[in-house]
């Protein structure tokens, strides 16, 4: 089966190597980016989303307005806009940018980020909302008119003139390993996003989605996200690992000093239970730069030779991931490397009989 390649969009030149504040934005730099991942041949790119970051869809507008074939996972947070609103935004961009939108619904990422812009539901409830807000966005995408009584809304003669492009409706994105995220994700995504971890737990999570669509008379997709340092090799690869990692711990420190804050968006306690089991998972799943980071950010790393690191990734695709949303440490850089050296390989493995 044919794999999706995704990367993630920045608004200004920064990463964990080299942080700079979260609401500087770039126009010059957002340029660059997005030519190179049109030329490393990035199928779509993660618009992320926080409480103090510039916004996600004015940003993806101005993207599409840039780009000419790059897709789009918009990050998004039900509660704060009506999903009816939500549904004819995203539509007027898909129709906009001809069929390019996704949508990544984000329900909790932790309290403190969501009780920032005046919302104080528990985890449990923010996932419960998700579960009534995703149904609403398709029924607003099909142009039908419709009634609505539930939990979170109420809506009488909704309806939309304007419809997605894309046939079946914009596609939905959704992420979360608590029982009610597994349960809202098998019953309403179609692309279920995690994060990396060994191959084993990623099989059994998986396995759980799965298992909720089945309930639910449906299938879901997988996408799962991962940081990446290649080497031409393996001891190149993990010498460029040991030097990221210095970058990192130095700006770790640097921000400390200026008063700034690591993560915005909660700490990766997954990541921070699987660092117990020492920094090198399953040969070269590295969580060396997330330990470094305070497990605030996505940062395990799979590092080694293009070869090498294309078939780790494959081992995911075998257990039913089709999507990876890949970076590295350097925006620019590491797109056109991963884009000259790994996609190539994974499009090509991943069309080869199995």
């Amino acid at each position: 089966m044919s794999i999706e390649i995704i990367g993630t969009f920045n608004h200004r030149e920064s990463s964990e190597a080299n942080p700079r504040s979260m609401g500087i934005v770039e126009p010059a730099f957002i340029a660059r980016l997005a030519a190179a991942f049109e030329a490393a041949d990035f199928d779509r790119v993660l618009i992320a989303q926080a409480a103090t970051w510039p916004d996600g869809l004015v940003f993806a507008t101005h993207l599409a307005g840039i780009t000419t074939r790059l897709r789009f996972m918009i990050a998004h947070r039900p509660g704060f806009v009506a999903p009816t609103l939500a549904a004819r935004q995203f539509a007027t961009l898909d129709r906009l940018s001809e069929g390019r939108v996704g949508v990544h619904i984000i329900s909790a990422p932790s309290d403190t980020e969501t009780q920032a812009d005046g919302d104080f539901l528990t985890r449990d409830e923010r996932h419960v909302r998700s579960a009534e807000y995703i149904p609403l966005l398709r029924k607003t995408w099909s142009g039908e008119r419709f009634d609505h009584d539930g939990t979170f809304y109420t809506l009488r003669g909704a309806r939309s003139e304007v419809v997605p492009v894309q046939a079946g409706g914009i596609p939905v994105f959704f992420g979360g390993q608590s029982s009610r995220a597994l349960e809202v994700a098998g019953r309403h995504a179609d692309v279920y996003a995690f994060g990396i971890d060994r191959l084993e737990p990623s099989a059994a999570l998986i396995a759980s989605v799965r298992e909720e669509a089945r309930k639910a008379g449906r299938d879901v997709d997988f996408c799962m996200s991962t940081r990446i340092i290649l080497g031409r090799t393996e001891a190149e690869a993990w010498d460029k690992a040991q030097a990221v990692l210095e970058d990192v711990r130095r700006g770790v420190e640097d921000m400390a000093r200026k008063g700034g804050q690591p993560g915005v968006l909660g700490k990766n306690e997954l990541a921070e239970a699987r660092a117990r089991e020492g920094d090198v998972l399953d040969e070269r799943l590295w969580v060396g730069i997330a330990r470094a980071t305070g497990f605030q950010k996505a940062a395990s790393t799979i590092v080694g030779t293009p070869d090498s690191v294309a078939a780790a990734l494959l081992a995911y695709h075998r257990l039913g991931v089709n999507r990876f949303l890949i970076s590295g440490f350097d925006p620019i850089a590491d797109v056109l490397q991963l884009g000259e050296d790994l996609v190539p390989r994974l499009r090509a493995f991943a069309a080869q009989p199995a």
